[in-house]
Parts: C-alpha cells; structure tokens; sequence
C-alpha cells in the first residue's frame, strides 16, 4: 500500500470529504436547463502530456471565456451500466461504470 502524499496547509475554503479545488482556464460556459457547464482546461503537469479537461456545473455564471479560475466543487455522479459483447469470443457481459459530475459549492 502506498503512503499518500501531505495535503498544504489550507489557504481558502476548507475541503470535506467528496470536495475538490479546480484551478484552470474556462474555455467556455452555457446555460445548460438550470445550470451554467463551464468547461475547464487545467494546467500539464508538464510539457510533454496533455492538459486534463473537466466539466463543472454551477447554478451562477463562474466566468468567461479565457478566464483563469479557481473553483471549490462538490464531487457527484451516479453508477452506469450497459452491455458490451467480446468480439473474439462473442460473449455478452455487464459493465458498470461511472459517470462524474463536479459542482461548484455555493453559499
């Protein structure tokens, strides 16, 4: 079992269980229903991999376009299933899977 790495000292909100803090560029944001998707590129670790891409939902407008932001989100999802069948042996079997969503937490 592997050690995990120390967390840094809290400098804004404090995070609870299920809780993250996205920091990257918005590279959009739509009303989507009752919600605004902002879709958030965050930094490469380092020059020679891709930057992740995460979709954060909110109730408010977080930012603009080209916008660097810093956001306190909620983790949430729910479980996914479907069926899959091998094409070498023609077998069908059930996969379950997750889809994430990440909320922003707002007061």
């Amino acid at each position: 079992m592997t050690a995990l790495a120390e967390l840094p000292k809290a400098q804004g909100p404090s995070l609870k269980v299920g809780e993250v803090i996205i920091k990257g560029r918005c590279m959009s944001a739509k009303k989507q229903g009752t919600y605004f998707a902002h879709l958030v590129v965050l930094p490469a670790a380092d020059p020679y991999s891709s930057p992740a891409t995460v979709e954060v939902l909110a109730k408010t407008r977080q930012a603009d376009q080209e916008q660097d932001i810093t956001l306190h989100c909620r983790i949430g999802g729910y479980r996914r299933s479907y069926k899959s069948t091998d094409r070498e042996t023609g077998e069908q079997r059930t996969v379950v899977t997750a889809d994430n969503k990440l909320f922003v937490v707002e007061d």
